[in-house]
């Protein structure tokens, strides 16, 4: 069998995936990430709506701070999220924003004067700041006190992943794709990489790591009805659970969304929420 060592193997080339990798190349560590697709195709690139981050820069969102985002996220979770996990996000999403902006995420910005807008179902017409015009602007999604969704049009996801798999190419951050983890390697609770079939040939490798990051995303896939691409099946998740020494958190609170208009799957975006859509069941 084929053996390649590295210092940090990725599992996942989405949005996470590549975030990581670039975090271990900036440390001086050999990185290498495995996708089942080319990683500008992973199915980070299929969100629309945003990144939440309290920056406050539009009139909505005036006053905004990480105090307000993390009181909204906690309430939104009806407590039920880990609160260290969710500080952590709130405190580090503003400079993750600009940080991507940096890396040439192109953001929607603040335009001064009147637009007109939507709130509660009804047209509504507001007036941005001078001093605001140029900052990154914000959406509604619904649930929040705050306007701090942060957009590009209606394709962050897709401006996001290509920004960052550019800045992975300009690292040098070899992506091995069409790659599958099917194993980890692991002993006394340690884990040492993966066993990797390779989806063109059929050979398996052994990726031989000092540290493995699974970032294989969502398991969309496993509902008859989804938006999820045919890859988010869960494989990440399965290998995890399979050495028997590593657990799955809070599966009870598996994400609803995208959601899905039955039976024919096309997708209803977050922002309708936002907008004063209500989610109904059957008997209304």
């Amino acid at each position: 069998m084929k053996v390649i060592y590295t210092d940090s193997l990725v599992i996942g080339g989405g949005l996470a995936g590549l975030r990581v990798a670039i975090a271990s190349m900036q440390r001086g560590l050999d990185t290498i990430v495995l996708s089942l697709v080319p990683a500008k195709r992973s199915h980070s690139a299929a969100a629309q709506g945003g990144m939440q981050a309290s920056l406050g820069a539009t009139i909505k969102g005036d006053g905004d701070d990480e105090e307000v985002h993390f009181a909204d996220t906690v309430k939104g979770s009806d407590w039920g999220c880990d609160q260290d996990v969710a500080r952590m996000f709130v405190n580090t999403s503003p400079k993750a924003i600009r940080q991507l902006s940096a890396w040439g995420v192109p953001w929607s910005r603040v335009r001064r004067g009147d637009r007109e807008v939507v709130i509660n179902g009804e047209k509504v017409t507001i007036t941005e700041k001078d001093e605001a015009h140029g900052l990154i602007t914000a959406r509604d999604f619904g649930g929040t006190k705050k306007w701090r969704t942060c957009y590009t049009s209606d394709g962050a996801g897709h401006t996001m992943l290509y920004a960052m798999d550019n800045k992975a190419i300009q690292m040098g951050i070899p992506v091995h794709e069409r790659k599958e983890a099917i194993a980890l390697i692991h002993e006394d609770a340690v884990c040492y990489g993966a066993i990797v079939r390779d989806l063109i040939t059929g050979e398996l490798i052994a990726y031989v790591a000092k540290a493995t990051t699974i970032a294989t995303g969502g398991y969309g896939r496993l509902y008859a009805i989804s938006t999820n691409a045919v890859i988010s099946e869960g494989i990440g998740n399965a290998i995890a659970l399979e050495t028997g020494i590593a657990s799955l958190g809070n599966m009870e609170a598996v994400q609803f969304h995208p959601t899905a208009i039955v039976p024919v799957g096309i997708l209803t975006t977050e922002g309708c929420r936002g907008d004063g859509g209500l989610l109904l069941d059957k008997d209304g």
